[in-house]
């Protein structure tokens, strides 16, 4: 009775000590087989698989998931066949790998494309090409903002613009050989931060009343009269008013006041050949101080009253070389009297014309009610407006439309009339546009005052 107890307690024993025992594990692949095509592309070359343990070893070849015919080494292909996908299978004892899988007549890319900065600015990136078979295969590269193409950048670096901020780039790369599908490749993307800008102010005119009752010459040049003089008969607008410097002054609160009236303007003839029928002022920065990058900004109260249309913008100084608009415009305020709650702020170049870019934005107690602080910030990608210090328009350096690489000059006036102002309510007698400051800052360190 004991012995057969004994020998049941060592049989429990020793099916206790088997069964904790890790069962054999079968070979793996250490690394999995890979084709490629042959030097002259004409065959798809097998590289084997690494397995942890020696077995005999079998394989196949799969088009588009279909066994076909092919040596352990090598399978050629036929012009019938282009364009579909192979695939290598090596097995070990049951064990099975596969390979990548190959486009038949593909470019082969061996590798991925990557970008990275390249400079310690962090203000270029560069994408790093992978090798190709065939040797002649061309690469062609696309950068993306987002979802978005940036057109025109197609080169092997890409300079980081003030628009890609807080946005992912990535670069696209198209290889493309004769006789063969081109491959593509997209890389990774970077997320290029935010910039916090920092302002310091490099020029400014206070309009102070202890200097002088008008503005200061040596900044300021009054162009009067009605644009024939200038070559621009009714300022290019028909505009209505005669400009006459007097028409302006500075109070003793330091406020530079351009009036507009009725009263005296009969005595002067305008080039619509009548008696002129508004009197007004205008200043502009030519050939005294001229300004490229940075943020300009003014503290104005404007005017209502329809047909109003008082403005504070920039013209290219290169006007007289390259007439309006190739030498660009930049409008910071545009303040139309027969509609008191809205600015216009926008730019006119080559391409865009009359019609410009950019966009509008309201005023709940309107421009007229108290000051506002109407700015740009002027970037050499970048031109943003702003309101009372919020951002309401953004446009971006896309095309040839992009003008604003050069000196510009500042310009103070109060229209009446004109194809955008439109008619002047005959019921309107005067009108006065109030200037506190104009201000220039740099952009982090961006932005420069050129004095003539």
């Amino acid at each position: 009775m004991k012995s057969h107890v004994i020998r049941g307690l060592v049989a429990a024993l020793l099916l206790s000590f088997f069964s904790l025992q890790p069962a054999q594990a079968g070979p793996t692949a250490l690394k999995a087989p890979a084709i490629s095509p042959s030097v002259n592309g004409k065959s798809i070359m097998a590289v084997p698989a690494q397995w942890s343990a020696a077995g005999k070893s079998s394989y196949k070849w799969l088009l588009n998931g279909k066994s076909v015919s092919g040596t352990k080494s090598a399978f050629t292909p036929t012009a019938k066949q282009k364009g579909a996908t192979l695939v290598y299978v090596e097995s070990v004892a049951g064990a099975t790998s596969r390979s990548n899988p190959l486009v038949i007549g593909q470019v082969f890319i061996k590798g991925a494309a990557s970008i990275a900065f390249t400079d310690a600015t962090s203000t270029k990136l560069s994408v790093a090409l992978a090798p190709t078979i065939p040797a002649n295969a061309k690469a062609t590269v696309t950068w993306f903002r987002g979802p978005f193409e940036v057109k025109e950048a197609t080169g092997l670096t890409y300079e980081v613009a003030t628009a890609d901020q807080d946005s992912e780039i990535t670069a696209s790369v198209v290889y493309s050989a004769k006789g063969y599908t081109p491959a593509k490749l997209v890389s990774t993307g970077i997320i290029i931060p935010i910039q916090e800008r920092k302002y310091s102010l490099i020029w400014s005119d206070e309009f102070d009343a202890s200097a002088s009752s008008t503005v200061d010459p040596s900044i300021w040049v009054p162009q009067n009269g009605d644009g024939v003089a200038f070559g621009v008969k009714g300022w290019g607008n028909r505009e209505r008013q005669w400009y006459l410097d007097t028409q302006s002054k500075i109070d003793l609160t330091g406020v530079l006041t351009i009036s507009a009236t009725r009263t005296g303007a009969e005595a002067l003839n305008c080039y619509y050949k009548a008696p002129c029928e508004w009197i007004s002022s205008k200043f502009v920065t030519k050939d005294r101080v001229g300004f490229k990058y940075g943020r300009i900004e003014a503290r104005i109260k404007g005017s209502v009253g329809a047909g109003t249309w008082g403005a504070f913008w920039l013209l290219g100084a290169n006007i007289d070389d390259r007439g309006w608009p190739g030498c660009g415009e930049i409008d910071v305020a545009e303040l139309l009297g027969r509609d008191p709650k809205k600015n216009y702020g926008t730019l006119h170049g080559p391409l865009s014309g009359g019609g410009g870019r950019g966009d509008t934005v309201v005023m709940d107690n309107g421009f007229a009610n108290d000051y506002h602080t109407y700015a740009i910030d002027w970037l050499p990608d970048q031109i943003t407006w702003y309101l009372d210090g919020q951002l309401y328009a953004t446009v971006n350096k896309t095309d040839k439309d992009w003008v604003f690489d050069h000196e510009f000059y500042l310009i103070m006036n109060l229209a009446m009339g004109g194809l955008f102002g439109g008619d002047v309510d005959p019921a309107v007698k005067d009108a006065t546009m109030l200037f506190d400051y104009v201000r220039a800052y740099q952009i982090n360190g961006v932005g420069e005052v050129i004095k003539h």
